[in-house]
């Protein structure tokens, strides 16, 4: 008897232990691209400021051609959740679509100064993520 309740209580024990440890939960947001035109999707965070104080898109990207999401076709964001939602408690959280063909032929400073953008979602809680259901569509 003695041995059962020693078990019982091990299993509740490990039970409490995995159940209320933080969960680093893996969200997906995902990049729809309705339109008959690739695109380019950069996001920014308050902390590091808006699209178009950044110098160099190539700098900032690298490889531009990864954030890029071809006509008709959909990018998955994955990401921490609780990464998300400690920048929310600093600020916003964006997101910014460009027409890919200019950004490849349009000098990034032009585009910078003329704010040549397509559309910009932003996210300035978790529930906003919520209530788009994690999902961004262009046009």
């Amino acid at each position: 008897m003695a041995k059962l309740v020693i078990s019982f209580l091990t299993i509740v024990g490990l039970v409490f232990i995995f159940t209320s440890c933080p969960k680093n939960e893996r969200v997906a947001l995902s990049i729809i691209n309705n339109s008959d035109e690739d695109i380019l999707w950069l996001f920014r965070l308050k902390e590091f400021g808006e699209w178009y104080e950044i110098s160099s898109i190539n700098s900032y990207l690298g490889n531009i051609e990864k954030n890029k999401i071809p006509r008709g076709d959909t990018y998955i964001d994955k990401f921490n959740s609780d990464a998300i939602k400690s920048h929310l408690e600093k600020g916003w959280y964006k997101y910014y679509i460009f027409n890919y063909d200019s950004i490849k032929t349009i000098p990034w400073k032009r585009i910078c100064d003329e704010r040549i953008i397509l559309k910009e979602v932003t996210f300035n809680s978790w529930d906003d993520f919520e209530r788009c259901n994690f999902e961004i569509t262009y046009p």
